[in-house]
């Protein structure tokens, strides 16, 4: 995967405020750090970065003071939209180094049980992978097509590309083709009905001498 290049600025403050004020002129505040290195906080171009993440990037060649090298894409932290990123962390890594991240899953096709009445859930919408740096996906982009009712996507029936594989358990549901909730049978309904009616206590006729004489 080829990597994105951004020139990067190095921060001389930290904190909220600072923080802010890089935002409001179109920089994002970011750390490097990982191999057992000093952290370095640092400044990218936010344009770039948005365009770069929009792509799927996941490694950054990040220009610092003329000195360029290649980070993972760690974590990105978004707005109360979640649209925008407001900071972001990088960590170090080498070209033959493996690491371990989380990867996006997005089903592909309509399952066949949806035309019998069926309705697809998702359970995960991402997971955690091994790799080459060099080698992380994009995405996974498994097919659904041939799910009928009551059938489900496992974690095991995943293909992955050269290279990958995946820490979760292989028998873990990825998605679920099933039924909708069917109503309750009218004979059901109306026992249900009855059930739920208040109980009513009515009061015979008092017997003669039950009431009390004023004296």
């Amino acid at each position: 995967m080829e990597a994105e290049i951004l020139k990067a600025g190095r921060r001389e403050r930290i904190g909220t405020r600072y923080a802010r004020r890089l935002r409001a002129r179109g920089e994002i505040p970011a750390v490097i750090y990982g191999h057992g290195e000093a952290p370095e906080v640092v400044s990218l171009p936010g344009h770039d970065l948005e365009v770069a993440l929009q792509h799927g990037a996941r490694m950054l060649t990040v220009d610092l003071e003329g000195r360029s090298a290649q980070y993972l894409i760690k974590s990105v932290q978004y707005d109360h939209l979640g649209t925008r990123p407001i900071h972001l962390d990088l960590m170090r890594v080498r070209l033959d180094e493996t690491v371990t991240l989380e990867v996006g899953i997005e089903l592909r096709g309509t399952p066949k049980g949806v035309s019998d009445g069926g309705v697809l859930e998702q359970y995960l919408s991402s997971l955690e992978v091994e790799c080459l740096v060099t080698q992380i996906p994009e995405t996974l982009r498994p097919s659904v097509s041939g799910l009928g009712v009551g059938d489900s996507l496992l974690v095991k029936d995943l293909e992955f590309p050269p290279g990958v594989t995946t820490t979760a358990d292989g028998e873990e549901r990825v998605a679920t083709v099933r039924l909708l909730a069917e109503e309750a049978e009218p004979e059901e309904s109306a026992e249900a009905a009855e059930a739920a009616q208040p109980e009513i206590i009515t009061k015979g006729k008092k017997e003669e001498g039950d009431e009390s004489t004023a004296g």
